[in-house]
């Protein structure tokens, strides 16, 4: 009995480390966020008798790619072992019998671990949104800026980039919102998790 115990106090000790992986997600998320704001002023400066930079639009590649590629990689992460160790979890406290002594603890660290689940893939369905208006923002970019095109050209197109990029800030703000209350989620699961063993 000794080591169903331990196994299901290690999976509880392992979900709670994922709260410092939710810090480097939204660190992730804010560097995409600054890109995206950059690359949101280089659209607006596509303006009549503006003539804009010569790197105007560089932003917009790099916000789409590799920084919510490693956001998504890292939710992804955690949601996978974070699955394994809930159902490790499980698994021990229903060997144990807690599940019967402790009903309402239980109940509670069910609902916690669902939550988490639930932000965790809400996050990550934003991320993926994030990523495909970055794409789309960044073929506008390549029709704005395809030489040799017209400055009209670009002006025309500067608000259909804006648009798609201030969706994508939209979806990000979301995302790290997402991030924020797994947090809290984990960290209550966990505390039930301590009552079910220890109380």
């Amino acid at each position: 009995m000794a080591d169903w115990w331990n196994m299901a106090a290690e999976a509880a000790n392992g979900s709670l480390t994922y709260v410092g992986e939710t810090n480097a997600i939204a660190e992730a998320i804010t560097g995409a966020r600054q890109q995206y704001g950059q690359a949101t002023e280089d659209c607006r400066r596509f303006r009549p008798g503006v003539h804009p930079l010569p790197n105007a639009g560089q932003g917009a590649p790099s916000a789409g790619g590799l920084i919510i590629d490693l956001a998504i990689g890292r939710i992804k992460r955690i949601s996978r072992f974070y699955a394994v160790l809930g159902t490790v979890f499980s698994l021990c406290v229903a060997h144990i019998g807690l599940q019967a002594n402790a009903p309402w603890w239980w109940d509670r660290w069910q609902l916690h671990h669902a939550d988490a689940a639930r932000h965790a893939e809400t996050a990550l369905q934003c991320l993926h949104s994030v990523k495909s208006h970055g794409h789309a923002a960044l073929g506008v970019f390549h029709v704005m800026l395809r030489p040799p095109s017209p400055r009209a050209v670009a002006h025309a197109w500067a608000p259909a980039a804006e648009q798609l990029l201030r969706r994508a800030m939209d979806d990000l703000a979301m995302a790290e919102a997402a991030v924020e209350r797994m947090r809290p989620a984990i960290v209550a699961q966990y505390s039930d998790a301590w009552m079910l063993l220890h109380g």
